[in-house]
């Protein structure tokens, strides 16, 4: 019996572990080529943030963006974000709160704001307009982002500006439940250029991280998870390539391989806390809509999340954009259904080939069992 039941499960385990089913993220209203909705931010429970974006024509095209949050698949306005003129959600916990940037008829820039029980708060150090933006939000309620140039952390009780010193301008891009940071900072440099440099900030101090690659420019940090792993991306502008990388707490680093045959383009964008990431990838391949494609970085493999689908859902999706990964293994991420461009979630479900080989095992163990029984009596 344990033979049997170990042959079956190796066997199970042979094949791909999940596959992931795919649901389209909707809203009210007619799908126009003139609007459409992009995803941004996931948490633990699968609800899913970000803006839905709607081109007006004045004697110029403009965009304007109104805040979405998912209550299932079904898409709706962050309550309040009507007050704005233009507005975007692109984080939220596991706790509802959620952040974003909105600006309103008659105020200069954007301002970064705080959505807590059914409250917009100013995230911004001082009150000084400028193109500011909120980051990343912990399950704390922790904030991180740019205010007037400037890396800030917002602690909960009050906003303020990081120390980095020697830095003319910074920002920070992720944060962990621990409240350390990651993001990047500019300093001056000789011949009146500006040096980009990643850090780490713990709250107390600043480390710098090595940049991977001489010949690209400074990593560009995405995200840090609750172990210390941080993902980023860096850019060669001679050849117009993007590669991506996962830092280890201590430093190290490796890189996350590119699709076969996609071998220009990795841009990574969120991480979890088992070390997976997710982003996209692209090259000279392409199809009626995108040479883009979303990527999952998972053990050591890069996949294509098309690949992940059943056959049946597969034909209708391109997907080419993961933005997010929870710890249950949902992304969000946003592609091409049929021929209109929607956010998504996937959520994994159990191979079914698997679980038909692990239940053919449990059925010859049954059948020994019954036959042990017979035996005996």
């Amino acid at each position: 019996m344990t033979a049997a039941l170990a042959l079956a499960t190796m066997q199970a385990q042979a094949q791909p572990q999940l596959r992931y089913r795919v649901e389209a993220l909707t809203y009210d209203g007619p799908v126009t080529d003139d609007e459409y909705f992009s995803a941004f931010g996931l948490n633990n429970r699968g609800v899913v943030v970000g803006t839905r974006q709607t081109e007006i024509e004045h004697e110029w095209v403009e965009l304007i963006g109104t805040a979405h949050i998912s209550q299932g698949n079904h898409l709706e306005p962050l309550p309040g974000s009507d007050a704005f003129h233009d507005s975007s959600a692109v984080g939220i916990n596991d706790r509802g709160q959620v952040i974003g940037q909105y600006r309103s008829n008659g105020v200069g820039g954007q301002i970064p704001y705080l959505y807590t029980q059914g409250r917009y708060r100013d995230l911004r150090v001082e009150n000084v307009s400028g193109w500011d933006y909120a980051r990343d939000i912990n399950a704390a309620g922790q904030v991180v982002g740019r205010a007037n140039g400037q890396a800030f952390l917002f602690d909960g009780t009050r906003s303020r500006y990081l120390d980095i010193p020697g830095a003319v301008g910074s920002i920070a891009e992720g944060v962990n439940d621990q409240g350390v940071m990651v993001g990047n900072a500019l300093f001056d440099a000789p011949g009146d250029g500006l040096e980009d440099r990643a850090f780490v900030h713990d709250g107390h101090g600043v480390k710098f991280l090595q940049n991977p690659l001489q010949d690209f420019q400074t990593a560009q940090m995405a995200d840090i998870n609750n172990v210390g792993q941080m993902a980023a991306h860096i850019f060669n502008p001679d050849g117009q390539r993007y590669r991506s990388f996962l830092y280890e707490a201590d430093g190290r680093f490796t890189e996350l391989a590119s699709l076969h045959g996609r071998q220009e383009r990795t841009i990574v964008q969120g991480l979890n806390d088992r070390g997976w990431a997710v982003g996209l990838s692209s090259g000279d391949t392409c199809n009626e809509y995108t040479c883009d494609e979303a990527v999952l970085w998972r053990d050591g493999q890069t996949l294509s999340l098309n690949d992940l689908l059943s056959p049946a859902q597969a034909e209708l999706w391109q997907l080419t954009d993961a933005v997010a990964i929870n710890e249950r293994g949902q992304i969000a991420g946003n592609g091409y259904y049929l021929s209109s461009y929607v956010g998504f979630v996937l959520t994994p479900v159990p191979e079914a080939q698997s679980w038909a080989l692990l239940l053919a095992g449990l059925g010859v163990v049954g059948t020994l069992a019954r036959r042990r029984a017979a035996g005996r009596g």
